[in-house]
């Protein structure tokens, strides 16, 4: 698992401060993108590739504390739902808007997002992306 987070913004929880979304994305060209669309949206960002095939790399699927999760204020979920991640995330943070990608297989069918979490067709442009966690964070706000 490998994650990518920006120190300086992240650490900064005052008032005002600009939404900090977590990627989770196992795509290998996110490990080197600097997330720039989503920085001139107003967001900060940060990155993590999940577990890939080693369940045990990720600490919220034994129950622990991610710190890369612990700063965020909303996740933009493209792993496999199956991984259990999105579902974890619900149970550690459930105050924490989790808009998951849900992907369409070849047979028609389509993943069930898990309890709590926000459904996003994918594929989707970046502004779909930008689009959906500003009305998660907006949703969260009203709550």
């Amino acid at each position: 698992m490998r994650q990518r987070i920006p120190a300086r913004a992240w650490s900064n929880g005052a008032a005002g401060h600009r939404p900090r979304i977590l990627v989770e994305d196992d795509h290998p060209a996110l490990a080197i993108s600097d997330f720039s669309m989503f920085q001139q949206a107003g967001f900060d960002v940060g990155w993590c590739s999940g577990p890939g095939a080693d369940p045990a790399s990720c600490p919220l699927l034994s129950g622990g504390d991610c710190p890369a999760l612990a700063g965020a204020d909303a996740v933009l979920h493209g792993l496999d739902v199956r991984s259990g991640v999105a579902a974890a995330i619900r149970r550690r943070r459930p105050e924490l808007p989790v808009v998951v990608a849900s992907r369409r297989h070849a047979d028609g069918s389509q993943d069930e997002v898990p309890e709590g979490c926000l459904p996003l067709a994918d594929p989707s442009s970046v502004h779909g992306q930008i689009d959906a966690l500003r009305q998660a964070l907006a949703a969260r706000r009203q709550t």
